[in-house]
């Protein structure tokens, strides 16, 4: 068959010097020129990156291979679930941040009504205050007057002019009262 071509431009084959054979013996073949490099050899510089064991986890069925990273968006179809559950998500934020407004309003109300209680009681307080410190001043002077041995007659003198001074300054007070009233 070889025979019946016509002769090429190339130099002829070992197969073509033995009759019959399409290809040479396999003890004659020639060696390669790329040496092949073991299963178990890296070549240098191929892998410069550290692989750690924990990045390849073993399961059941043996080594998975790495986890990549998500490439471009997840959900390529925006339809109508998509963005039923961004809106539940919203509501869900917005029911979350009520109820905290909610509670603080209350807090405050709360606070605002114990305050507004102890403002009473304070005003109350500060009533009976002043009372207590008319009497105390009253009790300082007959005090004062005791010590410096003031005769009781004076005493009751300087009271029935105090209390004349009062009454005088009572009526006015009336009259000037009666007369902005009209």
């Amino acid at each position: 068959m070889a025979s019946q071509r016509p002769p090429s431009g190339r130099p002829m084959s070992r197969s073509s010097l033995v009759p019959g054979t399409a290809r040479p013996p396999t003890g004659v073949r020639p060696p390669q020129t790329a040496i092949r490099v073991g299963t178990g050899m890296v070549p240098a510089g191929v892998l410069s990156a550290q692989i750690k064991v924990t990045d390849r986890p073993v399961t059941q069925q043996g080594l998975s291979g790495m986890k990549t990273g998500g490439k471009g968006p997840q959900r390529q179809i925006l339809d109508k679930s998509y963005y039923l559950g961004l809106l539940r998500s919203k509501i869900n934020e917005l029911t979350t941040e009520n109820s905290k407004l909610q509670k603080e309003i209350d807090v405050f109300n709360q606070e605002n009504s114990v305050y507004l209680s102890y403002e009473k009681r304070a005003e109350s307080l500060a009533g009976e205050i002043k009372e207590l410190q008319g009497q105390l001043a009253d009790y300082n002077m007959l005090v004062d007057k005791l010590n410096t041995n003031t005769e009781m007659d004076e005493v009751m003198n300087e009271i029935s002019m105090l209390k004349v001074q009062n009454d005088r300054e009572a009526q006015s007070i009336d009259a000037i009262f009666t007369e902005r009233r009209e």
